[in-house]
């Protein structure tokens, strides 16, 4: 195995450089490494000069390794015992997260090329490394085996109250560190509110918001500046709010991340959003939709025209409906063009892809643009809805996903005016009802292996022609 590479700067030139520690602890620390024989680093935690957390980060710039804070809440119990307990306390490592193809260590020493080595053929599958502080792993590993024996060098300090780290200041290891533990934790939300000296943080569980280790405040700075390089604008030119949206790669995963900035009396408030990114639209079953339910939707859309009105809370899974729709929808002969408020979800290719801030001309840009299939992601809302009936809607199919959470209203809407029960008369229209319960938590995360456990949980409504022909009347009198 060839060595990993080095830099040819030192990990104290750089604690130094970065304002952590000064010549002079330095210089306390060297004298006495030569007395104790431990590591720089671990000499100059000893002496109180600087953290744990502060010396991994140090490495990291140093060796070209990601640093990770190995806590006990960011790793897999069972994952870990997969590995025998004296391999992983001998060269100080710990399976953090992995898939079937990859899995990712923290170790103490990632240069250590036979530790490595012993690692990765106890894996038995690709690994990729990152840097953990010691006392942080013994204390991971403890959490999992149990204390070692009284006295042993094991034993772990107790817990600080504030993360205590200087980050990378342009905040990729900062986003990448609590992307990783959120989503190991099956959570839906990361909350970053300032709070006097700290920066509070919590993630939205299964539990509800459930609170962290807090970080100094500086690092939402890091933060909003590692979200607009990934394109999410800060709250800067005075502005009160922000939105935006983008996907990160997590090793072989891929999080659709949106994000929503806001300014308060401590400072800017940072919520980022999760769900899984997929590669592709999931059929219709995989979502939730009955055998029944899907076949009648296939045969609509078999049609050359229609309207499928998807209703819902926000964060129901309306979006990824839309998607699987359109990809049910694409045919060669077809133009597909969508408004959607980020770019994330996937579509045909060859899709017209336009934000949802020029929908206001959806109309003009569907008929301009010759679509034959529009789908309208969250931009038609309340009272704006009537728009479908309009005719730019005619010979087109149209998937909208609205805020409506009654489709019996959303119809009983419509058959108000002549326009609407002309709609309803004389064009194809369907109603896909999304739970009535947003997806928090681990619902985010659900595999579409376990499809079956969802399954009619997306209801279908058809008009047929004598439903349409009654609600006219109805809504005639």
């Amino acid at each position: 195995m060839a060595p990993f590479p080095h830099s040819t700067r030192t990990l104290t030139s750089i604690l130094v450089e970065c304002g952590i520690v000064t010549d002079e602890q330095v210089a306390q620390a060297l004298a006495r490494q030569r007395d104790t024989g431990l590591l720089i680093g671990e000499t100059l935690v000893e002496l109180g000069f600087t953290t744990e957390e502060n010396i991994g980060w140090a490495l990291s710039r140093q060796l070209g390794f990601p640093y990770a804070d190995v806590h006990p809440s960011s790793v897999d119990p069972e994952m870990v015992k997969r590995f025998p307990e004296g391999l992983l306390r001998r060269i100080q490592a710990v399976p953090l997260f992995g898939t079937e193809e990859e899995i990712t260590f923290a170790m103490a020493d990632p240069t250590d090329v036979d530790a490595v080595a012993e690692l990765k053929a106890a894996a038995g599958i690709p690994a990729s490394l990152v840097i953990g502080g010691p006392a942080s792993i013994r204390r991971v590993l403890d959490s999992v085996y149990g204390p070692p024996e009284s006295g042993s060098p094991h034993a772990a300090p107790p817990p600080t109250s504030r993360r205590d780290i200087v980050w990378d200041r342009a905040g990729t290891n900062f986003l990448a560190y609590h992307l990783h533990a959120a989503v190991q934790a099956r959570a839906s939300e990361i909350h970053f509110i300032p709070a006097g000296s700290d920066l509070t943080v919590a993630y939205r569980t299964d539990a509800g918001l459930v609170t962290q280790t807090p970080e100094q405040p500086e690092t939402s700075l890091y933060l909003r500046a590692r979200l607009g390089v990934l394109g999410i604008p800060d709250v800067d030119d005075g502005r009160a709010s922000s939105w935006g949206a983008a996907i990160v790669e997590l090793g072989p995963d891929r999080v659709a991340v949106s994000a929503c900035h806001s300014r308060t009396d401590a400072g800017v408030a940072t919520v980022l959003r999760l769900a899984p990114a997929p590669v592709e639209a999931p059929d219709l079953s995989l979502l939730g939709l009955s055998p029944i339910g899907e076949a009648e939707i296939r045969e609509f859309i078999d049609g050359p025209e229609g309207l499928i009105v998807v209703t819902g809370p926000p964060r129901a899974g309306g979006s990824l409906v839309l998607a699987s729709l359109a990809a049910l929808a694409a045919r060669a002969d077809r133009r597909t063009l969508v408004f959607e408020p980020a770019h994330l979800l996937p579509y045909p290719p060859g899709t017209i892809r336009i934000p949802a801030t020029d929908a206001a001309r959806w109309e003009q840009l569907a008929v301009g643009l010759g679509a034959d299939v529009v789908a309208l992601d969250g931009v038609v809302d309340g009272e704006q809805v009537e728009t479908l009936l309009h005719g730019a809607a005619v010979g087109r199919l149209v998937f909208v996903r609205t805020d409506w959470l009654d489709p019996k209203a959303l119809i009983a809407h419509l058959t108000r005016s002549r326009a609407g029960r002309a709609a309803l008369r004389d064009r194809p229209f369907a109603l896909i009802a999304l739970p009535a319960a947003r997806r928090e938590g681990s619902a985010v995360w659900v595999d579409p292996s376990r499809a079956e456990i969802q399954a009619g949980s997306l209801q279908v409504t058809i008009l047929s022609d004598e439903k349409r022909d009654a609600l006219a009347k109805e809504g005639g009198r």
